[in-house]
């Protein structure tokens, strides 16, 4: 064997069945966290690994999306080592019952565990019968998966009601981790001997150090689901796709608001179906678009207000908690895109009482005021002359009691007559 460490993207060419799989996972539990895992144990698997290490620094995820993680471990065909690592690294919320869901559980030095406490997306937490729920649900949920690992159930159910956290010799001393491991060579030394449990069979865990390594790494595919399904992003997706078409709707033509809408709408609807989507709060983001649309050509502020306040409320509502307790829009993200909203419409609006109370500037009302150059000697007794105004010749009359005007001379219009027929006097 040549002990060798090779990375390579997504999918590792491997042949020989001595390796070790790493899968390195500084990210949020999301629903690309999810595939990436699923698929790097089952490609691991599948490739004839003899062990697959997955090394976590997470602050925490969708609590459904960790169930589906957990089950994976659980079923892995191959020994799954949860490694929080390196130093600085952490294993909050949803990372503490990953840990948990390994076959052994480690922590290098400087990390930590715990603070499980479901909360909402905004990080404040549940708050009445929900809360309830969520917490019991979530402590029946852990309490199983410690008790299979044999691992301390009390604090696990301490962790997710008082948000305790531990440090590495602390985890070790309540029996929450197996080992504490300075690096990967460290771990691997110290795992020797241990037995696990894979799919119902025992198995002693052997010397791993001279096995090749093979990093894993999440796809662009998985990075891009785990972008998308940020609450916050997801809430934008609908704000653009309901704003874009109803812009489009109102004034068809324009062309970009309505394939841009489009776009946001169908990578909306794909989020979708990864994120539990409220259809109440759906419905009224696409009624605060179709309001802030209208309001650009029914100016009455009225529509504007009304349109901000239901896509508002609509991002409070569009996770649906019921399905994923603890995941939403974040109240930091709503009220700088209420603000935003309110300056657009406002906007309109200025813009629109503006354009009333200006000035005409064509047409005959336009002509008033305007300014410019006589053509031709113009006496008093001569009827009709020629005037050079705004880059045009128009027939013009002097004005009553005004005197004669010579060629050249500078005159201001003030007033037309029927067959747009200039009223003009010398400007003083």
């Amino acid at each position: 064997l040549i002990p060798a460490e090779e990375k390579i993207e997504n999918v590792p060419q491997i042949k020989s069945d001595d390796f070790i799989a790493i899968v390195p996972m500084k990210m949020m539990i999301l629903s690309g966290t999810q595939a990436y895992l699923e698929k790097s144990i089952n490609d691991a698997a599948e490739k004839g690994a003899s062990l697959v290490i997955l090394v976590l620094d997470t602050p925490g995820g969708v609590i459904t999306n960790t169930q589906e993680m957990i089950q994976t471990i659980f079923s892995s065909p191959v020994p799954v080592i949860v490694y929080v690592a390196p130093s600085g690294a952490m294993a909050a919320s949803a990372g503490t019952f990953i840990t948990l869901a390994g076959h052994v559980a480690a922590m290098a030095p400087g990390t930590s565990i715990g603070a499980a406490h479901p909360i909402q997306g905004d990080g404040k937490d549940i708050d009445g019968d929900l809360r309830t729920k969520t917490e019991n649900i979530t402590v029946a949920m852990m309490k199983s998966v410690s008790d299979q690992r044999g691992r301390n159930s009390e604090w696990v159910e301490k962790s997710i009601k008082e948000s305790s956290s531990l440090t590495p010799k602390e985890a070790l001393e309540l029996k929450v981790i197996d080992l504490i491991a300075d690096d990967i060579d460290d771990l691997l030394k110290k795992i020797e001997g241990m037995e696990v449990e894979v799919n119902g069979e025992k198995k002693i865990l052997g010397d791993y150090t001279n096995f090749k390594r093979v990093d894993y790494t999440a796809t662009f595919k998985d990075e891009v689901i785990n972008f998308l399904a940020n609450p916050n992003i997801l809430a934008i997706l609908w704000f653009v796709a309901t704003t874009g078409i109803a812009l489009e709707l109102y004034h068809p033509g324009t062309f970009i608001p309505g394939v841009v809408g489009i776009i946001a709408l169908f990578l909306a609807l794909g989020v979708s179906q990864v994120i539990p989507v409220s259809s109440a709060g759906v419905m009224l983001i696409i009624i605060g678009g179709l309001l802030i649309g209208a309001e650009i050509f029914v100016t009455t502020g009225i529509m504007g207000i009304g349109g901000v306040l239901s896509m508002v409320f609509g991002a409070i509502y569009l996770i649906d908690d019921t399905l994923a307790p603890g995941l939403g829009v974040s109240l930091d993200f709503i009220i700088p895109v209420a603000i935003l909203l309110s300056a657009f419409v406002f906007l309109i609006i200025w813009n629109i009482i503006k354009a009333f109370s200006s000035k005409e500037v064509t047409g005959e009302e336009g002509m008033v005021g305007q300014v410019g150059y006589l053509k031709e000697d113009m006496p008093e007794e001569k009827n009709i002359g020629r005037v050079f105004v705004n880059g045009e010749y128009w027939n013009c009359v002097l004005k009553e009691n005004s005197p004669k005007l010579n060629k050249d001379d500078k005159v201001k219009v003030v007033a037309v007559k029927e067959g747009l027929l200039l009223v003009v006097e010398k400007v003083k």
